[in-house]
């Protein structure tokens, strides 16, 4: 029985490891969506409308669109449409967002809001570090620094506050799911002549339960701790005859279970640690790369929760074998 729990143990580190890096990986591509934005989001995209909107009109609305913002300190990102500067244009009054930290996030300084930052690690930061202008960014933007890319920038170069110049089109990702606070803004786009082109909620939940990369681990995940379930349970009747004679000598089934279960759990923890250690290796393998941080934390998570759910399931097994052997034995 040793030997099928390390085995066993083994397998179900593999897997629960597999798991976590499904959820962690999930949780990365909903960051690259949001922007790196934290709570509930809604994703609003913009286009051309039919209803005339001058130069001024835009502006105006871009000055009054970071008003309210910093009134009900809503973060906003938008992103470029398709035929769109490469750039982010960020209203972040709270600072909520961990990569963007310019002097004047909210771009309420008059002086400011032509300034942007270039992002680490792209072709404008190393032409701008070369005391080059930017061929990727406008003349009419003053690169004064650099900020790391936030997960989803992808070929973006810049980023730059929302401040009084027209409102540009694109995909407005903004830190609110209220029905009011979406409808003011939409509003506030249709007087800069934009036509509201779709919504989407973004929440967390509901990017995992879709995620089916997430959905496909999670049924292995349980298929395999149900395998194991009937494996251990089917294993503990090899010591039939020891229950029935445990138990005509007056041993009750929680006693049965009390020696059994605590006994399994070194080899299930080992296998487990394997399985573990075993998946971190082929992501590095695969990789090319060794782990970060976040991926051993990830591999930490992998193994408790894979510990917690074996020794359920190892009691559970534990439980159903010495009853059913425990009741022979009295019937004999």
């Amino acid at each position: 029985m040793r030997v099928k729990l390390l085995v066993s143990g083994l397998l179900l580190g593999v897997l629960s490891t597999f798991a976590a890096w499904a959820v962690h990986w999930s949780l990365g591509a909903h960051r690259e969506v949001t922007y790196e934005l934290p709570g509930t989001v809604t994703t609003l995209s913009f286009g051309n409308g039919k209803q005339e909107a001058t130069r001024v009109d835009r502006t105006e609305a871009a000055v009054e669109l970071r008003r309210f913002l910093t009134e009900r300190s809503l973060a906003l990102v938008v992103a470029p449409s398709t035929d769109g500067p490469p750039r982010l244009v960020v209203a972040d009054p709270g600072g909520v967002l961990s990569w963007y930290t310019p002097s004047d996030p909210t771009g309420r300084d008059p002086g400011r809001v032509r300034r942007g930052h270039v992002f680490e690690g792209t072709y404008s930061q190393r032409q701008w570090r070369q005391g080059n202008s930017p061929a990727l960014v406008p003349e009419e933007v003053e690169i004064v620094g650099t900020v790391p890319p936030p997960q989803g920038a992808g070929d973006l170069q810049y980023a730059r506050p929302l401040g009084e110049y027209p409102l540009p089109f694109g995909e407005y990702v903004v830190s609110t799911d209220d029905p009011e606070e979406l409808a003011e803004i939409r509003d506030i786009a249709y007087r800069a002549g934009f036509a509201d082109l779709s919504t989407q909620r973004v929440p967390l939940w509901r990017h995992l339960r879709d995620d089916p990369l997430v959905g496909a681990t999670g049924a292995l995940l349980g298929a395999g701790y149900l395998a194991a379930a009937l494996f251990w349970t089917l294993g503990l009747r090899d010591r039939a005859e020891e229950f029935a004679i445990r138990t005509r000598h007056g041993a009750t089934r929680a006693r049965l279970v009390w020696q059994v279960w605590p006994r399994g759990l070194p080899f299930q923890f080992l296998g487990i640690v394997g399985g573990v250690a075993l998946s971190g290796a082929l992501v590095v393998l695969v990789g090319l790369q060794p782990l970060d941080r976040i991926e051993y934390l990830v591999l930490g998570a992998g193994a408790a929760g894979g510990l917690l759910l074996a020794a359920g399931t190892w009691l559970l097994a534990t439980v159903l074998g010495t009853r059913v052997r425990s009741e022979a034995g009295r019937a004999g």
